[in-house]
């Protein structure tokens, strides 16, 4: 089968929250500098039945693909399912991940990736992110990839929080952490002002060149949730691919859509962030091996 040529393949990952990807996309038809692209939304079984309202909503948009999946992969495996369609059926030149509480405001995208890709032959790309709260540092997420003995402090930090969440003793853990812990969490001073190269990029949209898709078929499938940014970040830089932050393009993330409908309760929401994040970190420690 002939692969349809195209400049973009956006992969929306969805779970629950509806009206939300359905911003998402239209906001991506409206800003989207190109026609040559198609929008794969992969529904990561929602519960709530929305993947088939999804299917029934774009049923006469063709360049609208829904996805099904049967069990909930988590952010990874759900990102492949997307990221290996588009690489069976299209020929793209850029493949985006994006999670379904983005907004889109500027026109200029393609434009500013195909640039930046003559200059420096970026594996991954990522724009400013700014959020509902007036914040604009969550993208770039790190300036340096830790090492190996500070991953394994932050992984005994992630398990030691756990063990008094649970006893609900967590406030004497925060301010142990806060007391002694702070060289160890700190990620660098950024100027979010300015471009950055090999950095690590914030995985709420990221956009990956051929560089990146003609070797990997997606991100790493070992884990579930939450420290994904971290293990690609390293994934780039053993492989000697550039990551690039570029400020002069934004979007908008509305942040914690999806878990923020699963857990009504903060203290339920932690034990599922950091059990997940143990999981990966553990994951990336067998990198540095």
């Amino acid at each position: 089968m002939e692969r349809k040529k195209i400049d973009l393949a956006v992969v929306i990952l969805h779970y629950l929250a509806t009206d939300d990807t359905i911003e998402c996309v239209s906001s991506m038809e409206q800003q989207l500098d190109t026609e040559r692209m198609h929008i794969i939304i992969v529904d990561n079984a929602s519960p709530d039945g929305s993947g088939k309202q999804l299917t029934e909503h774009y049923r006469h948009t063709p360049y609208v693909t829904v996805i099904c999946n049967e069990s909930n992969l988590g952010f990874a495996n759900g990102n492949n399912v997307g990221f290996r369609y588009a690489k069976e059926h299209f020929d793209c030149r850029y493949i985006v991940l994006s999670n379904n509480d983005i907004v889109l405001f500027q026109k200029d995208m393609l434009q500013k990736l195909d640039q930046e890709f003559e200059e420096s032959h970026f594996a991954v790309w990522g724009p400013m992110v700014l959020t509902r709260d007036g914040r604009y540092s969550s993208s770039p997420s790190r300036m340096q990839m830790r090492t190996k003995n500070e991953t394994e402090d932050v992984l005994r930090d992630y398990r030691n929080f756990m063990r008094f969440h649970k006893l609900h003793l967590r406030w004497i853990y925060v301010l142990y952490r806060k007391l002694f812990l702070g060289k160890v969490r700190k990620p660098g001073i950024c100027d979010h002002y300015k471009k950055h190269y090999q950095i690590m990029l914030h995985g709420c949209f990221m956009v990956f060149s051929q560089e990146y898709i003609s070797r990997f078929d997606g991100l790493c499938d070992k884990t579930f949730m939450y420290g994904e940014e971290d293990i690609l970040y390293l994934t780039l830089l053993q492989n000697q691919l550039t990551s690039v932050y570029d400020p002069s393009y934004a979007i908008y993330h509305k942040e914690d859509v999806s878990t923020d409908n699963v857990y009504k309760s903060s203290r339920k929401k932690l034990e599922f962030y950091y059990s997940n994040l143990i999981r990966s970190t553990e994951v990336l420690l067998t990198m540095y091996d």
